[in-house]
C-alpha cells in the first residue's frame, strides 16, 4: 500500500494553508514560508555542503533533547524534484538525522510532521545553502527558556543543556530561573510586550496568578515598567539599607537575622526581618548617643535626617562664609580640620565594631563646634542621629527655640551678632502692623489649629481670586527686591521669597540693569510718599503699571552668572534661551562692548571680534593689547555690535570651558549649610539673611 504523499501548509501566521495529494507544492508556496511536512517525506538535497558526512557521535544526544523540547530552529526545504522525496532539506541535516534516529528506536514514525521553512526561488535556495553555515540562526529567548524547562523535565544536566542550545552553563542557570513562569509571561516575551528584564522582575514574583495578570496587562499594552517594579521592588529591604553599616551583618545573623541572594545575582541580598535589623540599630544608635553627654544636648533618632526640627528647636540658619569674623572662620577651618582627620580615621575602622564608636563621637562634637561657629544668634540645642552608609550615621543639628519678639531687642545691641551686612541705617521702609489678636485662653495647640485652619479657607479663597493674588504676590515681591529694611519670612503672609542680581565688587550698568533699579527706586518713593503698606499701595495701581512692575521685579530676580566655566548651568541657559525668544532681546539695542569689557580678553580674542564684525585693518594684529582694545570698541560703538557669545540663542546652550580659564578665581562667597559643608553659589548675595540680623537692597535702590 502507497502512502499519500501530503504536505500541511500554514502562513507565517499559523493559519491552515492547502494541503493534497500528489500536489505540485512549489506552485503554492512563497519563499521562508512555514510548513509542516512528514518525516518520511523530508530527504536530504545534495547540495547541502556536508551531504557525505558521517553520522556523528553526538546525533543521539541531540535526538534526546529534540525528544524533550522539539526542533527549535526550523529546517530550511526546497520541494523535491524528480526521483526525490517531495522536500529535500538544504539546511538541518543533523537535525533530520536526530529524527531518522528517533524514527528508528520506535519513538515517532514517519507520519510525524516537521516545521521547516520552504524556498522556492533559486536564490533563495543559494541564500539557505550558504547563511546557515556562516551564521547563527535566531531564536527567540522565550524559546530557549522553554526548552531548558522541557530539559529539566527530561532530567538532562546543566552541561547537556548548554551543549544542545549552544549557551554557556552560566547563561543556561541564569535563564533556567525563567523557565517556572507564567505561560503568559513568555507570550508576552516573544510578542515584545515584556523585555528580559521585565520577565526577571517577573520571576521575582512567588505568585504565578499575579505573574499572569501582570502579562496579560502588558499583553493588553497597559502595563507600565515603573509598575512593575514597584510590585517587586516595593518595601523590600536590603544589605545596602544604611542602618546595615552600623549594624552588620554578622550581628543581625548571630541575633536570628535571615537574608536571601536575588534570583539573578543583579539585586543587592534582601533582608528577611527588617523589625530585627531596626531594633539592632536603635540599640547601638541610642549607645552612640549616650556618648554625647559632653556636648549637652538633646538627642533624638530617626530613620532620615530631613525631617522637620523638633518641638521647642529650630533648624539653623543658613551660614555665609563672607558675614563671619575671623575668629569664627578659624574655628570653622580647625573644626573641618578635626572632621577630615575622625572621618578618615572612622572609615578604616569596621562600623559595625565598637572601636568605631568612640570615632563616631569625634565626628560628631567636631561637627558640632562647626556648626556652633556659624550660628549668629542662639546655641545649638538637639542633634538628630539618623542612617548613614558612609560613615554610619547622619547628625543634624538644631539650634534652641529663640524668642523673637525679646530677640528684636536685643538684636541692635548685641555686637557678636554675625548676619548679612546692612548697607542702609536708614528707618525700615515698611511701618510696624497694628494689630490686635485675642487669644481667649487658646493654648498653642490650639492656637497652630486655629491658624492652621484660618490660613486654609484663605488659600481657598485667593485661589478663587486671580486679581487678589497678582496683588499679594506684586506686593511680596516689592518688598523683597525694592524696599530697604525687607522683614523676616515670619512676617509675610506669602512664602514667596526673592533676591535682587548682584555680582560682588561690580555695581548696576546704567545702560543695563541699572535702568531698572532706577525705575524701582523711584516706585520706593513713590510708596513713601504714599503713607500706605505695600499691599494697599500695589492694589492702588493702574493694572498697566502693576504688569509694568512685576515685569520690573521678575526682572531684577533673574540670575544666570556662572561663576567658573565648569559650572555650566545648562537648565538655567534653557530657560534665558526661552525668556529671550519671549521679549525678543537685543543686547545690542542697549549696549554694546565697551573698554571695561574688551580689556577682560586676549589679543586673539580681540582680532576674532574684529573679524566677526567685517573690520579690516592691517595695523590690528601689530597693535599693543591696549590700543587693540581702543580699535575694538571703537569699530563696536560705530556698528553698535556686541558680541554673540553674549546673547541668548540656542547655541548659549553649547558651551565648552576653556582649556585655561581667564578671569576672577575663586572671588564669590560661598553659601554654606548647616555647618557640616560648604556649597558654591552665585555669590555672597544669594540666599535669604538670617532672621533679624540685617537687610539686604539692591545698590541703586539703597544709594
Amino acid at each position: 500500500m502507497t502512502k499519500t504523499r501530503t504536505a500541511s501548509i500554514t502562513t507565517g501566521k499559523g493559519a491552515p494553508g492547502v494541503s493534497g495529494p500528489d500536489a505540485a507544492p512549489s506552485a503554492k508556496l512563497k519563499d521562508f514560508q512555514t510548513i509542516r511536512v512528514r518525516l518520511g517525506d523530508l530527504g536530504l538535497a545534495p547540495e547541502n555542503l556536508r551531504f557525505d558526512e558521517p553520522v556523528d557521535e553526538d546525533i543521539p544526544q541531540l535526538a534526546d533533547t529534540i525528544g524533550a523540547a522539539g526542533v527549535l530552529i526550523a529546517p530550511i526545504v526546497r520541494p523535491g524534484r524528480k526521483n526525490e522525496a517531495l522536500f529535500m532539506a538544504l539546511d538541518g541535516r543533523r537535525r533530520r538525522m536526530a529524527l531518522l534516529l528517533r524514527r528508528d528506536r520506535g519513538e515517532i514514525d514517519d507520519d510525524h510532521l516537521v516545521t521547516c521553512q520552504v524556498v522556492v526561488s533559486k536564490a533563495a535556495e543559494a541564500a539557505a545553502l550558504v547563511l546557515p553555515n556562516t551564521e547563527r540562526a535566531p531564536i527567540h529567548t522565550a524559546a530557549v527558556i522553554l526548552a531548558i524547562g522541557k530539559f529539566r523535565r527530561a532530567r538532562m544536566d546543566t552541561a547537556a543543556i548548554a551543549k544542545a542550545l549552544g549557551y554557556d552553563v552560566v547563561e543556561i542557570r541564569r535563564l533556567e530561573a525563567l523557565a517556572g513562569v507564567h505561560a503568559k509571561v513568555l507570550d508576552a516575551f516573544r510578542q515584545g510586550r515584556l523585555t528580559l528584564k521585565q520577565v526577571k522582575l517577573m520571576a521575582r514574583i512567588d505568585d504565578k496568578a499575579q505573574q499572569g495578570q501582570l502579562a496579560q496587562a502588558a499583553l493588553d499594552g497597559h502595563l507600565q515598567d515603573y509598575q512593575l517594579r514597584a510590585r517587586v521592588e516595593g518595601g523590600r529591604v536590603t544589605v545596602e539599607d544604611p542602618r546595615m553599616a552600623l549594624v552588620g551583618m554578622s550581628r543581625y545573623a548571630a541575633a536570628g537575622g535571615g537574608s536571601s541572594s536575588d534570583l539573578f545575582g543583579e539585586m543587592p541580598d534582601a533582608i528577611h526581618d527588617p523589625d530585627l535589623l531596626q531594633r539592632l540599630w536603635q540599640e547601638r544608635i541610642d549607645g552612640l548617643g549616650k556618648k554625647l553627654a559632653p556636648l549637652d544636648l538633646a538627642v533624638f533618632t530617626g530613620p532620615d535626617g530631613g525631617v522637620a526640627a523638633p518641638d521647642g528647636f529650630e533648624s539653623l540658619p543658613y551660614v555665609y562664609h563672607g558675614d563671619l569674623t575671623d575668629t569664627q572662620k578659624t574655628a570653622r577651618a580647625t573644626a573641618r580640620e578635626v572632621i577630615d582627620a575622625a572621618s578618615a580615621r572612622l572609615k578604616a575602622l569596621a562600623l559595625d565594631g565598637d572601636a568605631a564608636i568612640e570615632a563616631m563621637v569625634e565626628v560628631i562634637i567636631a561637627r558640632a563646634a562647626l556648626a556652633t561657629a556659624g550660628l549668629g544668634r542662639g546655641e545649638l540645642g538637639a542633634v538628630l542621629l539618623s542612617p548613614g552608609a558612609d560613615l554610619g550615621f547622619e547628625a543634624r543639628f538644631f539650634r534652641k527655640a529663640i524668642d523673637e519678639e525679646a530677640d528684636h531687642d536685643e538684636a541692635e545691641d548685641d555686637d557678636a551678632t554675625v548676619g548679612r551686612v546692612v548697607v542702609s541705617a536708614s528707618p525700615p521702609d515698611i511701618a510696624v502692623a497694628k494689630v490686635t489678636v485675642e487669644l481667649d485662653g487658646a493654648g498653642h495647640s490650639l492656637h497652630e489649629t486655629r491658624t492652621d485652619i484660618a490660613t486654609r479657607g484663605l488659600i481657598r479663597d485667593l485661589a478663587d481670586d486671580p486679581a487678589a493674588a497678582l496683588t499679594a504676590l506684586l506686593a511680596q515681591l516689592f518688598k523683597c527686591l525694592a524696599l530697604r529694611g525687607t522683614s523676616r519670612a515670619s512676617e509675610s503672609a506669602l512664602t514667596v521669597e526673592a533676591s535682587a542680581y548682584a555680582r560682588s565688587g561690580a555695581p548696576p550698568m546704567p545702560a543695563l540693569d541699572g535702568e531698572v533699579f532706577e525705575r524701582l527706586a523711584a516706585r520706593r518713593e513713590a510708596y513713601l510718599a504714599s503713607g500706605l503698606r505695600p499691599i494697599g499701595f500695589i492694589d492702588g495701581l493702574p493694572h498697566g503699571e502693576k504688569m509694568a512692575l512685576l515685569a520690573e521685579l521678575v526682572a531684577v530676580s533673574l540670575d544666570l552668572k556662572e561663576v567658573r566655566n565648569t559650572l555650566i548651568r545648562r537648565s538655567a541657559r534653557a530657560e534665558a534661551v526661552e525668556i529671550a525668544a519671549l521679549c525678543d532681546a537685543d543686547l545690542a539695542a542697549h549696549w554694546c562692548a565697551d573698554t571695561a569689557f574688551l580689556a577682560l580678553h586676549s589679543k586673539k580674542q580681540l582680532l576674532a571680534m574684529l573679524s566677526a564684525m567685517e573690520v579690516e585693518d592691517d595695523r590690528a594684529a601689530s597693535l599693543k593689547k591696549d590700543d587693540l582694545v581702543t580699535l575694538v570698541g571703537d569699530a563696536a560703538a560705530e556698528r553698535r555690535w556686541a558680541p554673540g557669545a553674549l546673547s541668548w540663542t540656542s547655541a548659549a546652550l553649547e558651551v565648552e570651558p576653556d582649556a585655561e580659564p581667564e578671569g576672577e578665581g575663586g572671588t564669590d562667597a560661598a553659601v554654606e549649610d548647616d555647618g557640616v559643608e560648604g556649597v558654591p553659589d552665585n555669590g555672597a548675595e544669594a540666599g535669604e539673611p538670617d532672621a533679624g540680623d540685617g537687610d539686604t537692597v539692591a545698590p541703586a535702590i539703597a544709594a
